[in-house]
């Protein structure tokens, strides 16, 4: 039974959206009109499936579209992909933890965790995006700061999980069904060694 305490806490909780200022709010209300209204940061996880099949085609060339022509009203230099290839390390590196996706009206939410490229140890970024099932994204967020101009690395390397993952979806064959399962892991920490005993090889 939760306590009394507990009660008062949820029953004043502020909601994430509230958190924005006027221009963020307004914005930040517009996408989520794309999907009924729903806010992701309310939705508990029992509303999600990590079910492959639920998610859509998104596809490099939507990445990069994406991310150098954002539907966004900061159309400053700051917004282009020159983080493009940070992002896909982090995917790499599997710091994209936790991916689900919602269909609403007919459209693909996909959420996930993204951990701290510099402080592992905290509280990881939560960036999702809102897609059509053939791939076109329509609007993203995430909780960093640049995550409210839509585009970040965080979002960009929940991207590259999702390309990865319907290209393993669209070739696998009845013998593959183990492959979904070949995306880089999470980590829960970095080890360290000193620079010196660290390989460096060089570029081709």
């Amino acid at each position: 039974m939760a306590k009394s305490s507990d009660i008062v806490m949820q029953k004043h909780r502020v909601k994430y959206k509230d958190g924005l200022d006027s221009q963020e709010k307004a914005r930040y209300e517009g996408k989520l009109q794309l999907i009924d209204d729903e806010d992701p940061y309310e939705m508990t996880a029992s509303m999600f499936s990590e079910d492959v099949k639920l998610l859509p085609k998104v596809t490099y060339p939507d990445i990069v579209n994406y991310l150098v022509f954002p539907p966004s009203p900061y159309t400053s230099d700051d917004l282009k992909s020159y983080k493009g290839l940070e992002a896909y390390n982090q995917f790499v590196c599997g710091w994209v933890r936790d991916k689900a996706t919602q269909v609403i009206n007919n459209k693909c939410l996909v959420k996930a965790k993204v951990l701290h490229s510099q402080r592992m140890s905290e509280k990881p970024l939560q960036p999702w995006f809102i897609a059509e099932k053939e791939g076109r994204i329509l609007a993203a967020h995430c909780t960093c700061m640049a995550g409210q101009g839509e585009v970040c690395t965080h979002v960009a390397a929940l991207r590259f999980a999702v390309d990865a993952s319907v290209q393993l979806r669209e070739s696998k064959t009845v013998t593959e069904e183990k492959s979904y399962w070949l995306l880089p892991t999470s980590v829960k920490g970095v080890s360290y060694k000193r620079g010196i005993s660290i390989l460096l090889l060089p570029r081709l």
